[in-house]
């Protein structure tokens, strides 16, 4: 498997280099500046420096690649931090139609779910920028012809573990937070297994023993 991570500087970007490389992945790892650089070296690791929203760049990354995992996303909350979510996914696309890549997987937010508490609704309307751009993101890779897995996700942790639920179409019950690592896990598991069209799951961390 020949992968390209984007944000793989990135507090899960970490892990998702980690765990594909455990899985024997050939890692292209884009990383916007020469300072951002992944500690992590690996002789099936080679990084990258540029804009993971300009599709001319991306083009020639994505030559000869088999899958792209994403975990981009905004720092804070603002309109042009979480742009990043639908600016990338268009660089990606395009990129895509130039190379003939054709699986794609990205990280979204839990918040495009149907609210089910009021924290969820207020939550919504905080971070409105957030939720705005992941959803034209969504949109924008749905109305693409390419393979694409997206994982709506809450609150990240820094837990030291690795399952996770994952559901097809809504987030897993009481499944408000999901570790790093966890995540990390999802996002390659569904770069190397079976092609399925546009599919968005709820990932989350394991069920509680005392639930």
């Amino acid at each position: 498997m020949k992968l390209v991570i984007l944000g793989a500087n990135g507090r899960t970007g970490v892990h998702v280099l980690r765990r594909a490389l455990d899985e024997g992945a050939h890692i292209t790892a884009v990383v916007r500046s020469k300072a951002k650089r992944p500690k992590l070296r690996h002789h099936r690791l080679k990084v990258v420096v540029g804009d993971p929203c300009d599709q001319k760049f991306l083009t020639a990354v994505f030559r000869g690649q088999d899958a792209v995992i994403s975990t981009l996303g905004g720092r804070r909350p603002t309109k042009s931090a979480t742009s990043v979510y639908h600016r990338s996914a268009s660089a990606i696309v395009e990129a895509s139609r130039q190379t003939g890549l054709k699986r794609v997987v990205v990280t979204s937010s839990a918040l495009l779910f149907p609210p089910r508490r009021w924290i969820d609704r207020l939550l919504t309307v905080l971070v409105r920028n957030v939720v705005t751009s992941a959803s034209l993101m969504e949109q924008i890779l749905q109305a693409a012809d390419l393979d694409v897995t997206i994982a709506r996700c809450g609150f990240l942790t820094d837990a030291n573990e690795t399952e996770y639920r994952a559901v097809n179409g809504a987030l897993p019950e009481a499944g408000s937070s999901v570790s790093r690592r966890s995540l990390a896990h999802f996002l390659v598991n569904s770069a190397c297994g079976p092609m399925s069209d546009f599919t968005v799951f709820g990932v989350s961390a394991p069920s509680s023993p005392n639930a």
